[in-house]
């Protein structure tokens, strides 16, 4: 069985209470519990030097991601490793910061499609058993590219 954390905070935002990431914490955390691939989804932002950071510092998988504040509830986005894909990634991802400036800021399901076009690309996957619950109007328009998950309890190192 693989252990994959799909759910891993690095940046203190608008949304976290402040810590500081320590990359010594994110390789501790990664043997400690013998994690087998990790996605890196902060809220709204993308940390494209810091996402290669952790990368470059891992022998596992690093996935990059974002944790979308969408329709008053949360949304993880995560896509593929491919150098393309992680640096168009990034630039979508600048889009959903530029629209997010408080912690009771959200983008509507018209401005997500928008900016992320082809959903294909990703893996979705709602909060919908943990507060901000998704909305279910949200997940049945995001169908059929919703993966669904259990509540857990997210990690910031």
């Amino acid at each position: 069985m693989k252990k994959i954390d799909l759910h891993t905070h690095t940046v203190s935002t608008i949304s976290d209470y402040h810590f500081d990431f320590d990359l010594s914490k994110v390789k501790e955390y990664v043997d400690k519990l013998q994690i087998d691939a990790l996605a890196i989804t902060n809220h709204n932002v993308f940390d494209m030097n810091q996402y290669n950071q952790i990368r470059n510092s891992l022998t596992i998988p690093v996935f990059p991601g974002i944790e979308i504040d969408l329709e008053g509830g949360h949304l993880l986005l995560i896509t593929d490793t491919d150098e393309f894909e992680v640096s168009n990634f990034d630039e979508k991802c600048k889009q959903v910061s530029a629209l997010i400036k408080t912690k009771d800021d959200s983008i509507t399901l018209t401005q997500f499609n928008y900016i992320f076009t082809d959903l294909s690309k990703y893996v979705l996957i709602p909060h919908y058993d943990k507060s901000p619950e998704i909305k279910q109007s949200t997940i049945t328009a995001l169908n059929p590219h919703i993966t669904f998950r259990r509540s857990c309890e997210c990690i910031k190192i």
